[in-house]
């Protein structure tokens, strides 16, 4: 009887916390997201399309463990920092670096690095290194629907043409993430601020994007 005791305790020993370390590497169901408080989970991959201003981007999420993650991000740019007065096309290309903060029930705080960099159609060409970063505070309101709200920071130093300049566009807004099934989503991503030249002058600026996205 005691060895059979010691048996059942060796056994429980080793399921229960390889069971623990299951449930911490996948991200809760119905959780995982790309405009709320989560990340993708562990091991899981999104593709994802955003459409609207200040551009149509292409993405892609790799979840490299349950609260943190990494992307890739093709951008075809029409407005300069999302400014109302600074229409242009360009290009960029951004890497996404996301991580869940804190998690409390059906709450959650997501911060994310994006750097990157783009190139407009002006002449001379306008060329420039990006930095964003932000914080969004999810909820799952439901078990399909997540809502959220961003504070974000896009930074951008242009180094041609010459003189370099700085531009900083603080902006906040909602969104809100509706989960089809277990793969497919889709949601609406907004965000409003102001775009500041260091070296003088400022215009409203806005983010609105519808968001496509199927976990693989």
């Amino acid at each position: 009887m005691r060895v059979t005791l010691k048996v059942l305790f060796l056994l429980l020993s080793i399921a229960v916390p390889a069971a623990a370390q299951r449930r911490l590497d996948a991200a809760p169901s119905g959780r995982y997201s790309l405009l709320g408080g989560d990340t993708v989970g562990a091991n899981t991959n999104v593709v994802s399309g955003e459409f609207g201003w200040p551009s149509v981007s292409f993405g892609y999420t790799h979840g490299l463990s349950r609260d943190t993650d990494i992307g890739l991000r093709f951008d075809l740019l029409f407005g300069i920092e999302g400014a109302s007065t600074a229409n242009q096309f360009g290009v960029g290309f951004r890497v996404p670096l996301r991580m869940t903060a804190m998690r409390r029930d059906r709450f959650s705080v997501l911060l994310h690095f994006d750097p990157g960099m783009k190139i407009f159609t002006t002449s001379p060409a306008a060329f420039g290194l990006s930095f964003p970063v932000g914080a969004v505070f999810g909820y799952a309101a439901t078990r399909e629907m997540i809502v959220a709200f961003g504070v974000d920071l896009p930074m951008t130093l242009y180094l041609s043409p010459s003189p370099v300049t700085f531009l900083i566009s603080p902006m906040f807004g909602p969104a809100i993430e509706y989960h089809v099934d277990p793969r497919l989503a889709f949601g609406v991503n907004t965000r409003f601020g102001t775009v500041v030249n260091t070296a003088g002058g400022s215009a409203f600026g806005f983010v609105m994007q519808l968001l496509l996205a199927y976990r693989m």
